[in-house]
């Protein structure tokens, strides 16, 4: 599905001969100023943010709604970035979507806010069930500069051609760069010590949990660190060191329970260890891990936890949640003492402060940080692929190392990176710039960024951050 003409979009001769750039090339349709390659927030964050500047923008979306992990994966609530007393370090279009949908949401709710905040701008078209699969390159120009992107439709299997000069990848997987031949590492390969990801979620519902029970029994001092609030309730760690998984490959540490609407609980707990996200075949093996695990982790609820004695598995996510894959080698890496130590460079497109969070690698894994909030600078050069002159990212897989991505990969990050990918691919039409030279030129960094500013972003930490 799309609102572009479908004739200025579909070539017999690419169909008939696709894998040859030159022919991919002969595509002649009148194109966007920029293209958006993810239905994902950030890529939500970017169409928006360009087409505010005066950008045509193709929005193009693998699956059949937008949202990302929000509506595949059940993800029904924020991990926020605020300072230690509860101030917010985060404007700009997060804050529009926020004031959407609250704290907790369904992924129903989710995709409804997405389209309608996409569909209220008349220079965004949308593509939907189109997944990247190859791109060509300008002829003549060095370093490689996109000037397609290949899409195979998931539902009809056509194949087609679109190009812009300038291109958001807000895939989670930073599918575009890679297919572009951009570096990168997998996992915690920065270390040296392998490629392991981060273990990934399958999100489920649970029907018959007695809710306000469970707000009113949280007690700190049996379930651990945590709370219990009207719409979600996290923590339970000292509850669930007696829970024994079946299968070795799994680990219940914790839970987050999400309160929706309709009264159904989602939970957020079950981590599958050793899948490597990128293989369609390991995130089939965690589907079939969670669903044995699911029945049996309620049950042992039912006897351990208030307000569960009547629980039962409803759904499970479309997706699973896959937290780690690629990190692409941008002009700068941001990495742990940058988050801990709360840096802030000059180029910073927007604040964090979530802590290090680092799901766990192996069964022996214990947390490497304390919980704790630094609020820190997020450089525009990691959103930049060192190997590409036109792409932009905002996404998990920016240039981070694989301990700072458990900081920098959550959502409402990924949604600041998106505006600010957005807004820099409008100025580098606008201006004509490369996007490692509004890095690195004063006034055109700073253009970007009081953009952005103008947009209700914060950048300047007030003094009670600073105290914070």
């Amino acid at each position: 599905m799309n609102t572009r003409p479908i004739a200025l979009l579909l070539s017999i001769a690419l169909f008939c001969a696709f894998g040859d750039p030159a022919v991919a090339q002969t595509i002649v349709a009148p194109g966007p100023g920029v293209l958006v390659v993810g239905g994902t927030p950030a890529g939500v964050a970017a169409a928006i943010a360009a087409a505010r500047r005066g950008e045509r923008v193709d929005l193009v979306a693998a699956r059949a709604e937008l949202g990302g992990v929000l509506t595949d994966a059940m993800m029904d609530q924020w991990d926020l970035n605020l300072t230690d007393d509860g101030t917010t370090v985060e404007g700009g279009l997060f804050s529009e979507i926020y004031a959407r949908l609250g704290d907790v949401f369904s992924p129903a709710q989710a995709a409804s806010t997405f389209l309608d905040l996409v569909m209220a701008e008349p220079r965004i078209s949308l593509f939907l069930n189109d997944r990247a699969i190859a791109v060509t390159d300008a002829p003549g120009v060095a370093p490689r500069t996109v000037s397609q992107v290949i899409f195979r439709n998931t539902r009809t299997g056509k194949i087609f051609a679109l190009g812009a000069p300038q291109i958001v990848d807000a895939t989670d997987d930073a599918d575009v760069a890679a297919l572009a031949g951009a570096h990168y590492d997998l996992g915690r390969q920065d270390t040296g010590r392998d490629e392991k990801m981060q273990a990934v979620t399958l999100m489920f519902t649970v029907n018959g949990v007695d809710w306000p029970a469970v707000v009113t029994s949280y007690d700190a001092a049996v379930d651990g660190p945590g709370g219990a609030l009207d719409r979600r309730a996290w923590g339970y760690a000292r509850t669930m060191r007696s829970y024994r998984p079946l299968s070795s490959d799994v680990l219940v540490r914790d839970l987050n329970l999400g309160h929706e609407d309709g009264g159904a609980v989602t939970i957020n707990a079950i981590d599958v260890l050793g899948i490597d996200g990128l293989v369609p075949a390991d995130r089939a093996r965690a589907r079939s891990l969670v669903e044995a695990e699911a029945p049996h982790l309620i049950a042992w609820l039912r006897t351990h936890l208030a307000g569960f004695k009547d629980a039962s598995v409803g759904r499970y996510a479309d997706a699973i949640y896959v937290r780690e894959t690629r990190h692409i080698a941008g002009l700068e890496r941001l990495d742990s003492s940058a988050v801990w130590d709360g840096n802030i460079p000059a180029n910073s497109i927007g604040f964090s402060s979530y802590p290090l969070d680092l799901h766990p690698l192996t069964a022996d894994d214990k947390p490497a940080y304390a919980p704790e909030r630094h609020v820190y600078g997020v450089p525009f050069g990691t959103l930049v692929p060192r190997d590409l002159t036109n792409v932009v990212l905002a996404s998990p897989a920016i240039s981070a190392t694989h301990i700072a991505s458990g900081s920098a990969r959550v959502i409402p990050t990924t949604i600041e990176e998106g505006e600010a990918a957005g807004d820099a691919a409008a100025l580098a039409n606008q201006r004509r710039l490369t996007f490692a030279q509004i890095d690195r030129i004063p006034w055109a960094l700073a253009a970007l960024r009081a953009d952005l500013s103008g947009e209700g972003a914060i950048l300047a930490l007030t003094t009670r951050m600073k105290n914070a």
